[in-house]
């Protein structure tokens, strides 16, 4: 969403659901389509079935666990945020809590005060090569 190229990109927006500025929710959320937070959630927040988007506005505030595949945050999260897709962190971004993620794109701003754990595929490298331990230089010469 940040700066990028949208002309293919269609959504159906009849099931969207938008939580107020005013708007104050205590309990867990379950939501399918796409949600906009723009008031106070106090509770996790996951999708029911596949796909979903959650957007958190500038003045949206989360206090707890969000697991949504695509997410757009430019307000404040306490809680870990697991992303499946997409995650963008917009220039107002307060994260408080870990960061669990696929593919993660970071505006100049955005804040995370907590861990960033890459998601997905791993790639198994190869341990790094012992170095031979150098015997001390004066053992050599004491055996002689």
């Amino acid at each position: 969403m940040l700066g990028r190229d949208k002309k293919t990109v269609r959504e159906d927006y009849r099931n969207h659901t938008l939580v107020a500025p005013s708007a104050e929710i205590r309990g867990d959320i379950a939501f399918s389509g796409g949600l906009h937070i723009q008031g106070k959630v106090e509770g996790n927040i996951s999708v029911s079935g596949d796909g979903g988007k959650l957007v958190i506005g500038e003045s949206g505030t989360v206090k707890g666990e969000i697991r949504v595949p695509d997410i757009i945050i430019n307000g404040r999260v306490e809680g870990d945020v697991h992303a499946s897709g997409n995650l963008e962190l917009a220039e107002k971004a307060v994260i408080e809590g870990n960061v669990y993620y696929n593919l993660i794109e970071m505006v100049v701003g955005a804040q995370v005060n907590g861990k960033l754990v890459r998601q997905g595929e791993r790639k198994h490298l190869p341990a790094p090569e012992k170095k031979a331990e150098a015997a001390p230089a004066g053992a050599s010469e004491a055996n002689t």
